[in-house]
């Protein structure tokens, strides 16, 4: 298939998927909804396995995610994360929930080997995945597969589970007319009162220097990350850099929007997360699909229990602390585009769409920041000690 082709077919699809989440209210979000049709294309052999890579996806996603991932950064201040302790405190616990159920109750149905390579999957994305699957196979281990599986289709149990608990949150943002005109507003607040010893002038506020300060600072994460030796990931140090160089100035708060390529840059960035989908079978699936069950029911259990803690104790809405803990299961960029799918479908104008934006948004990239790309891969070092 040429490239233009692929490309077309996955334009296609993801803008059927946007349709899909809209008509549906985001109960079928566009991730969920192009995992779908992506699945069924090439188990149907409609859709050839080679469809991303001959889209030359893969290449350019990965490039160009760091400046999405910069962009993030904006939108979680230093004053925004000290606001945040109860996301950070609920996420937390949501993940070690997680975690305890799979090992604990899982380990007797799923046998202990499954259940302790299993849980740093479902508490988190690639990095973890790549720790367990790569020690599984250096050790011959038949479980691999398995894992790979997990973490292939546990967007499908995370996704609709998170999308369902943000609705029941932005209907109650909606209606409150207090909220809507405090969130609404905050936005505008927060860009207008910002300046820092590096800002530029406004002669520099047009979308070609946009970018290129988000290809500046994403260039100085790589050599950052570079100097740790890899201890921090490259994407990690993407998002620090994104909120230090906000602290100065030196970029705008939710820069990407600003570029007038946000859209494409989305779009080749969530393609991107379906590139295992290809090598996923029917015959794969339903070989450990009963394992596969076991650990996502203990892992959905264990998030929703320590939910439900931290909602008393913090006094957070139940919905709300669950959403926080469900979302290691797809980490970014769905933290991102789940609460923009919500806040289109249950805004009934600018402002309210915006107030549940707003409100949304900086806690669940918090939450996915804090499950998948800090405490997935602490458990996953600490779980390859345990094989």
């Amino acid at each position: 298939m040429t490239p233009i082709s692929a490309l077309a077919i996955l334009f296609c699809i993801y803008a059927v998927s946007e349709l899909i989440a809209q008509k549906t209210k985001a109960i079928f979000s566009t991730v969920l909804s192009i995992a779908i049709l992506l699945l069924a294309g090439f188990w149907s052999g409609i859709l050839p396995r080679t469809l991303i890579d001959n889209a030359q996806i893969t290449g350019f996603g990965n490039i160009i995610a760091g400046l999405l991932i910069v962009s993030l950064g904006t939108t979680i201040d230093f004053a925004e994360l000290r606001r945040q302790w109860k996301v950070v405190v609920t996420a937390l616990c949501g993940v070690c929930g997680a975690v305890a159920a799979i090992v604990l109750i899982g380990r007797p149905f799923i046998g202990s080997e499954m259940a302790i390579a299993g849980a740093p999957i479902f508490a988190g994305g690639s990095a973890a995945t790549l720790i367990m699957t790569s020690t599984l196979k250096e050790m011959n281990l038949t479980t691999a597969a398995t894992c790979i599986v997990l973490y292939v289709t546990q967007k499908f149990i995370g996704v609709p589970i998170a999308s369902l608990l943000l609705r029941r949150t932005a209907r109650l943002i909606r209606d409150d007319a207090v909220l809507v005109e405090q969130y609404s507003t905050l936005q505008e607040e927060n860009d207008a009162a910002h300046h820092g010893p590096l800002h530029l002038p406004k002669c520099c506020e047009r979308p070609s220097m946009y970018l290129a300060k988000l290809a500046v600072v994403a260039v100085i994460a790589y050599y950052a990350s570079k100097l740790t030796g890899g201890a921090v990931h490259y994407f990690v140090m993407c998002l620090i850099m994104g909120a230090v160089f906000f602290a100065l100035g030196f970029l705008d708060k939710s820069i990407l929007g600003k570029t007038q390529a946000s859209s494409l840059i989305t779009f080749f960035v969530t393609i991107l997360i379906f590139s295992n989908l290809a090598q996923t079978t029917p015959e794969q699936v339903l070989s450990v699909l009963p394992a596969l069950l076991t650990a996502a029911a203990c892992g959905v259990f264990g998030t929703m229990a320590a939910a439900l803690l931290c909602a008393k104790l913090l006094h957070v809405p139940v919905s709300l602390a669950a959403a926080y803990g469900i979302s290691c299961t797809f980490g970014f960029p769905t933290t991102m585009l789940i609460p923009q799918e919500v806040s289109e479908a249950f805004g009934r104008n600018e402002k309210e769409k915006k107030a549940i934006l707003n409100f949304l948004l900086p806690k669940m990239l918090t939450a996915g920041f804090v499950t998948v790309t800090i405490v997935s891969v602490l458990i996953a070092g600490a779980a390859v000690k345990m094989l």
